[in-house]
């Protein structure tokens, strides 16, 4: 079992905070990997601890590929992945939550949120922001890193490329506009 959006930003927030000794920051994240309170795993003997370690070790392993469709439950999400078929609002919303690189992690469940559609029977796909603050929740709790990180990777690399070749497009575009109207003004004296 992977571990969740959930799990893997507190496991990043543990990696900013100061510990006195190198086994107390291992047990801070073998508490959030298992489950099993801190004080717990400190009165466990240290082969119990490596013993643990090993198994949740492989949830850990993140893939850079980008999933296209998941299933949390009985739900079917399809994710958007070629940014010309985002709207403006779901733009609005990644650029919220990427601004600040250092919080994007923080943000990985709004930004699939924002990513993703969700199938309904006999409905078809409801809009991407049907429920989006509830969508996001569950995202946060139930969505495992390996199917969130390498979307929203590639979905982060591919809005930067596009944000850049956006402002080219609507730098030339207004410039068209600019020769037009001036060309109108001429035509007019």
């Amino acid at each position: 079992m992977s571990i969740t959006i959930s799990q893997f930003q507190q496991i990043k927030s543990i990696e900013g905070q100061t510990f006195e000794f190198g086994i107390e920051k291992e047990i801070a994240v073998l508490s959030v990997l298992s489950g099993i309170d801190t004080d717990t795993l400190e009165s466990y003997p240290k082969d119990k601890l490596i013993g643990l370690t090993h198994k949740h070790a492989q949830d850990m392993d993140i893939s850079e590929q980008p999933t296209c469709k998941f299933r949390i439950g009985r739900r079917v999400f399809d994710v958007c992945l070629e940014a010309n078929k985002l709207t403006a609002e779901q733009f609005i919303l990644i650029a919220r939550y990427t601004e600040s690189e250092a919080n994007t992690i923080e943000n990985l469940h709004y930004i699939m949120a924002a990513l993703t559609q969700e199938h309904k029977l006999l409905i078809g796909l409801h809009p991407f922001a049907f429920d989006y603050e509830g969508k996001a929740e569950l995202f946060r709790q139930r969505l495992t890193i390996d199917k969130a990180y390498g979307t929203a990777v590639f979905f982060c690399e591919v809005y930067k490329s596009w944000l850049n070749a956006t402002e080219i497009y609507l730098v030339e575009e207004a410039k068209k506009l600019q020769t037009m109207v001036k060309e109108s003004l001429i035509q007019m004296k």
